[in-house]
């Protein structure tokens, strides 16, 4: 179970770098409907970075990481709003880690 869920923060980490990419270069992923300002890629960065540290405190057993990663999933629903026709679906994992996340603060 540890194994599966640090595979799903990372995954998601790493899928929120898609919109810092795209951020500085336009071209890059062509079929995304909306295009990203630099602030809103700082901020898709921002998520990755968060939820990418949460996995490391995940697995270093730290008690911080659900903070971060309830803090990363947040950021990361708001950004999934302005761009919903594109990430809609990564609802699922931000669900997935609020709903691991909540009952690990105890």
């Amino acid at each position: 179970m540890k194994i599966l869920i640090s595979v799903l923060l990372l995954t998601h980490a790493i899928l929120h770098l898609m919109g810092v990419v795209k951020a500085v270069h336009e071209d890059f992923l062509p079929t995304l409907s909306r295009s990203i300002n630099k602030l809103e890629g700082l901020l898709w960065l921002t998520s990755a970075v968060l939820i990418f540290i949460a996995d490391v405190y995940f697995l270093m057993a730290s008690n911080y990481w659900p903070i971060l990663a309830i803090i990363g999933a947040i950021l990361s629903q708001f950004l999934i709003t302005l761009n919903w026709q594109d990430a809609k679906y990564g609802t699922i994992f931000n669900l997935l880690i609020l709903g691991i996340s909540f009952p690990a603060l105890t």
